[in-house]
């Protein structure tokens, strides 16, 4: 693949995942410290707020909501986010969060260029990703802080990231203190 066609990474761009926005049941099968959906939906959209400036990059891996989110909370929390957010469809994405928010582009599985590598996205861990053997790494979600991330794969999951989006070099930073399995 030319790196012609790969979005290259900057200090703009975050990544985050798995933000269940009023997904009740998260709060217990997560172990997230929130009273209540409410008070999480507000905690994470502030915390995002706080970060991200409008014109900066937020790549989304995936499971924005939950599935019985009635669509129009989804939109309205989604509206107060700060970014251009682009989406890397997780298993609770239904048709209307993928298609009916203003995602700057929907994708399955996408490849970023970053400094000396490409990094790989997709919602879920892949044991081996294209570039593995070169030296590329993976960001992903769908695990809620269970499977340990390593020096070359990551889970961008607001349960492993302290419910924050991320850069590139703050995970990286955080990758290279792993063990490299």
């Amino acid at each position: 693949m030319s790196n012609a066609n790969l979005t290259v990474i900057d200090h703009r761009h975050w990544f985050v995942g798995d933000t269940h926005f009023g997904h009740t049941g998260i709060l217990d099968m997560a172990a997230r410290p929130y009273p209540g959906i409410k008070a999480h939906d507000r905690d994470l959209v502030r915390k995002w707020n706080d970060l991200v400036q409008p014109r900066d990059t937020v790549w989304h891996l995936g499971d924005v909501a939950g599935d019985d989110v009635p669509f129009d909370e989804v939109a309205t929390n989604f509206k107060r986010l700060h970014g251009i957010k682009r989406l890397i469809v997780g298993n609770h994405d239904g048709e209307e969060v993928r298609t009916k928010l203003d995602w700057a582009s929907v994708d399955d599985i996408r490849t970023l260029v970053a400094r000396d590598c490409k990094v790989v996205l997709c919602h879920y861990p892949l044991m081996e990703w294209e570039g593995y053997f070169s030296g590329d790494l993976h960001f992903h979600g769908h695990t809620h802080d269970r499977i340990p991330s390593t020096r070359r794969r990551w889970d961008c999951g607001v349960d492993h990231q302290s419910f924050l989006p991320m850069t590139f070099s703050q995970i990286t930073k955080r990758m290279a203190m792993l063990q490299d399995v």
